[in-house]
């Protein structure tokens, strides 16, 4: 008998059982495909099982000639779909999209709807939770016929590959995952796959839960044993229905593993402070009545823990939780000052003054206790304080202790990390203001390293994880330093840079700049942009596109690309800069000169649109409006060899000899021999042959005469 629409979902959703669901199977199996097709679309309209998405309508989400999404490599795969990084044109960012793998032909009709409806059901899993550590939904559809879904590309490293990690980054980072799952409880979601395979801690620091595949509603009962071996709970293994408490056992796992490196057998509680072995003992207690509740619990005690040492799941002895007792509360601490007292009335002068030492101890914890961990010098003043008393009553000041230290440590690692990102953008900025110096090799270097790139000629995994699309500093950063490092002939540096971008861009454009980059020539002081397919591959990216802008010379392709960017976005400053350079070298001065103005208004405290609407008055024979751009860059680049050039020549015009000859003298000798005996049509050729004309002298090189207008 054929199925009813309602028999047919209850098929593709796994909660049809019994002979009914064998009847479906061989239904399916024996009906021709097209009538199986019909049925089962037929079955997908109405009412549907909770958490499942409904089948999109089918159109080109990646393949397809000029979609918004462009293909790029596989990132992974697994039994149920396969990974791959795109690149969304409209966004102009990397995402990742994850497609359901095709029928195997070992594959049953029944076994392939269930893994479509697990597929449907993980995008609406991610699509309903809402929380900063959970991967959010950008965009659904097909591939080839097949449900997909969009998702931020995210690049880091897995606790698979961090752990063990020092005790404080552990529980931080399991905090961040308990808090995500305990997210998913409120909305009633249990994961069902917590495993150290499926947390990732990207470059900046943050913390993903990944893999919502086997996601389900609390209380699904599909008696199906699933998730990772070692992180499973064991009702779970025993395919119980799905409950917050078998998440809670993963979570102990995981802390296991991050603490320790290794599974759970065997653990070594001794190395592990009390509060933790006591809170990751709780979670993977075997009956789950013993566990936490839930994640929210287990998040709860891990806040615990850090704000001040202790844990609920601590089984304390009378005097321990006296002694918190006392800590706490300071009608306690009273009352028993007044009995000591009492007791101690008679006592010797040592006992007397050993209470006093304890009390006064107290009286520090108490205080030291109140110090806002959000204060990184308050924090650090009291870590000194807390390590002399530890070392005097470790019984009572190590919980604090261990707590100041933890805050210290994430604050030392967040202020590491902000001075980072502060040098590269200081950087940055003075490559806009002054272009791509040569003298800044060295600080390139520093700042890179400090962000943890090792810059050798074979780049490391660890390297090439850093360079993802979160760190947009990181990546032009190292073009700028190729671009110093080849000018300056620091072959070594260089080297290091290109393959680095190439083997690690984390899009097709920034792998292909350095490619590309890695064999580029000069032409005099300008990277030549080369006729090759690397070169068409930058420009189809906005950010690779800027830096290449930057970095080369004028260049009839960068200059239409820089038009298209333009029409775009009208204040894109190194599309500005391309485009009034290049109207330079064409002798479009007019729109040289419009350009440089709206460049100026743009970038402000930039050297480069005056210096490129000096050189456009110097053309022209505009004289005025020439010094005043030269007088201008000067006052931005006080020490850029084209600026001084350009005032030379204008404190000539005017008169001004020896202010004329004291800036010309600033300029390297060899510098101008090479552009008055070298001319490949740089701007600075109009600049020497202006100040030659105006009086001043080029001076005598080795073996060589003066060179005179």
């Amino acid at each position: 008998m054929a199925p009813t629409p309602a028999e047919l979902r209850a098929f593709c959703d796994g909660t049809l059982t019994g002979p009914r669901f064998a009847e479906v199977d061989a239904w399916l199996a024996a009906a021709d495909p097209a009538t199986a097709d019909a049925a089962l679309a037929a079955a997908d309209v109405g009412d549907q099982p909770p958490l499942v998405v409904p089948p999109p309508a089918p159109a080109g989400f990646v393949s397809e000639p000029g979609a918004r999404y462009q293909p790029g490599a596989t990132l992974g795969e697994g039994g149920m779909a396969r990974v791959y990084r795109v690149h969304d044109r409209v966004l102009d960012r990397t995402v990742a999209v994850k497609v359901l793998r095709p029928r195997r032909v070992d594959e049953s009709l029944a076994d392939f709807r269930l893994r479509e409806a697990a597929f449907r059901r993980e995008a609406a899993v991610l699509a309903r939770l809402d929380h900063p550590s959970i991967p959010p939904v950008h965009d659904v559809g097909r591939l080839e016929g097949l449900p997909a879904f969009a998702l931020p590309h995210l690049a880091g490293r897995t606790l698979a590959d961090l752990a063990p990690l020092p005790l404080a980054d552990a529980l931080d980072l399991l905090r961040h995952v308990a808090e995500a799952v305990a997210h998913a409880h409120a909305q009633g979601i249990v994961h069902r796959d917590l495993s150290p395979a499926n947390v990732l801690r990207s470059a900046p620091g943050a913390v993903w839960v990944l893999d919502w595949g086997l996601a389900v509603p609390v209380g699904t009962a599909d008696g199906v044993r699933v998730g990772t071996p070692g992180f499973t709970a064991p009702e779970q293994q025993a395919g119980a229905p799905a409950a917050a408490t078998a998440d809670v056992y993963a979570l102990g796992a995981l802390g296991v593993v991050a603490l320790t490196g290794r599974t759970l057998a065997p653990i070594a509680w001794d190395g592990l402070p009390p509060a933790v072995a006591a809170l990751l003992r709780r979670c993977l207690a075997p009956d789950p009545q013993d566990r936490y509740a839930d994640a929210a619990a287990v998040a709860e005690d891990l806040r615990r823990w850090f704000a001040e040492g202790v844990t609920a799941a601590q089984d304390l002895r009378p005097w321990e939780r006296a002694l918190l007792g006392l800590r706490r509360s300071r009608r306690l601490r009273l009352t028993a000052t007044v009995v000591a007292v009492a007791l101690l009335a008679g006592g010797a002068a040592l006992a007397v003054a050993a209470h006093r030492a304890t009390t006064e101890l107290r009286q520090s914890l108490d205080r030291l206790q109140a110090t806002p961990l959000e204060d990184a010098g308050a924090v650090a003043v009291a870590l000194d304080e807390a390590r002399a008393l530890a070392a005097r009553r470790p019984d009572l000041a190590e919980p604090l202790r261990a707590r100041l230290q933890a805050a210290h440590d994430l604050a030392q690692a967040r202020a590491s990390a902000a001075a980072v990102r502060a040098t590269l953008a200081g950087l940055l900025h003075r490559t806009r203001t002054r272009g791509p110096g040569t003298d800044q090799v060295s600080a390139w270097r520093v700042a890179l390293t400090a962000a943890g790139l090792a810059l050798v000629d074979v780049p490391s995994e660890a390297d090439r994880l850093r360079l993802h699309p979160q760190r947009d500093d990181v990546l032009p950063a190292l073009a700028f330093l190729w671009r110093c490092a080849a000018a300056t002939g620091d072959e070594t540096t260089a080297t290091a840079t290109a393959h680095l971008l190439a083997a690690g861009g984390p899009t097709p454009a920034w792998a292909a700049l350095g490619r590309l980059l890695g064999r580029t020539t000069f032409d005099a002081h300008d990277p030549v942009f080369c006729q090759c397919d690397d070169t068409q591959q930058v420009l189809t990216e906005l950010a690779p596109t800027a830096v290449a802008q930057a970095i080369f010379g004028p260049e009839p392709r960068l200059a239409a690309t820089a038009r298209t960017v333009l029409e775009q976005r009208p204040g894109d400053f190194w599309s500005l800069m391309a485009a009034g350079r290049n109207a330079w070298a064409t002798r479009d001065l007019p729109r040289a000169e419009q350009v440089a103005l709206i460049a100026s208004g743009v970038e402000p405290d930039s050297a480069l649109p005056h210096l490129l609407r000096a050189y456009t008055a110097l053309a022209r024979g505009d004289g005025p409006t020439m010094a005043e751009a030269a007088t201008r860059a000067l006052a931005l680049a006080p020490d850029d060899l084209e600026a001084l050039a350009l005032g030379a020549v204008a404190r000539a015009r005017a008169g001004d000899l020896p202010a004329a000859r004291a800036l010309w003298s600033r300029i390297p000798t060899a510098h101008l021999h090479h552009h008055l005996h070298h001319p490949t049509g740089h701007p600075m050729e109009s600049s020497v042959q202006a100040a030659l004309a105006a009086g001043l002298v080029v001076g005598e090189m080795s073996g060589g005469k003066d060179a005179r207008p």
